[in-house]
């Protein structure tokens, strides 16, 4: 994920490389004029949108030898313009940092004012239908007015359907010399082939842990180290669902679910059996809840299976490495294997709209016997 942060001025966090190349097109004006901004959600492609209206729009982009605009209406009677020598350019170096975050076009864009950045989204409906993209093909043909690009960012791009896709291949084949489309989309793949071909795609990678702690701390974070590395887990390397997780209010459910998590792993450790049923009893009846709370073991079980076979394995789940590496060996691998594939079926039937008690009380007969 790559993050933007208005309290860190000129910093971007994660995906280098990917920024570095979009730095270099917009530096040498080579932008394409369509890209596909590929992530998960949370994996900050709205904020790498941004970044690139920013960047685009930004009035002290290095390399400029901006004029200052004389202001005629101040200009005195007794004045004699041919004899007041012009301001002189303002050379903006090549190492300025773009965008500058605080020139007038930067806030239009952070503040989402810019008349040249157009959103086309859902709207609230299952899909991106055929009559927005006719809206977005005929208002292209409408030149900018603040900015030398317009922008369309299409939000769920894989949302499209097929009508909607070709209509916007017309435009995406000839489009004005000043259009640029962002399509934020999660996975390609799901877009048809004759847009993938005319956009080059480019997929946001996690961030490392280390980089999510240290950008937390940078923004006084006052979680306590445990609960901090309890979020930065859960966020499994996007910075955008650790800082809404990172809040004291929001960590307690996660908190509470890890609970209860580990007393399923350790009544399975300790072949109690017996002790299901109370502790199922205790995930709720609420469905995504309990998908969330089965997904998290199936986390737990992951890692300590692959902690039986390996010490170097990046762990999911567990914070503490050698507390887990003494669970793993309570475990055969027979067993761990059984708990996942269990795990697996109890949220392969909630998915398909089974009873939750049902399908419950079913894992925990087939791991009793």
């Amino acid at each position: 994920m790559a993050v933007l942060d208005r309290d860190m001025p000129h910093t971007v966090i994660g995906n280098r490389d990917l920024l570095e190349r979009l730095d270099r097109d917009v530096r040498t004006g080579q932008l394409s004029h369509a890209y596909i901004l590929d992530g998960r959600k949370g994996s900050g492609r709205h904020t790498l949108a941004r970044h690139i209206c920013a960047s685009i729009a930004c009035e002290n982009r290095p390399g400029q030898a901006l004029r200052p605009k004389e202001d005629e209406d101040q200009m005195g009677f007794f004045d004699l313009p041919d004899l007041i020598p012009p301001p002189l350019p303002r050379e903006i170096p090549e190492d300025a940092p773009l965008p500058c975050l605080s020139c007038p076009a930067c806030e239009k864009v952070l503040e989402e004012k810019c008349p040249d950045i157009r959103i086309i989204g859902r709207d609230g409906k299952a899909s991106i239908g055929v009559d927005a993209i006719r809206f977005l093909r005929s208002d292209v043909l409408i030149p900018p007015n603040d900015l030398d690009t317009k922008i369309y960012v299409i939000e769920d791009a894989e949302t499209m359907t097929v009508q909607a896709q070709n209509a916007l291949l017309l435009t995406l084949e000839e489009p004005p010399p000043y259009v640029l489309f962002l399509l934020l989309c999660d996975g390609a793949e799901n877009l048809l082939e004759t847009i993938r071909s005319r956009a080059p795609a480019l997929r946001l990678e996690p961030i490392p842990d280390r980089e999510i702690r240290d950008y937390l701390r940078a923004r006084r974070c006052t979680l306590s180290e445990e609960d901090l590395n309890a979020v930065i887990l859960r966020a499994d390397g996007c910075i955008g669902q650790a800082l809404t997780l990172a809040d004291a209010r929001a960590v307690k459910p996660i908190l509470k679910m890890r609970e209860t998590c580990d007393e399923f792993m350790g009544v399975m450790a300790a072949r109690r059996c017996d002790s299901l049923p109370a502790v199922l009893s205790r995930f709720g009846n609420k469905r995504d809840a309990v998908m969330e709370l089965l997904g998290l073991i199936t986390l737990a079980t992951r890692d300590l299976i692959l902690l039986r076979h390996g010490d170097t394995v990046k762990l999911k789940y567990y914070v503490d490495r050698d507390g887990a590496e003494e669970l793993a060996c309570r475990f055969t691998t027979k067993s761990l294997l059984n708990l996942y594939g269990a795990l697996e079926r109890a949220a392969a039937s909630l998915e398909g709209n089974g009873n939750i008690r049902l399908t419950l009380m079913g894992m925990a007969v087939e791991l009793s016997g």
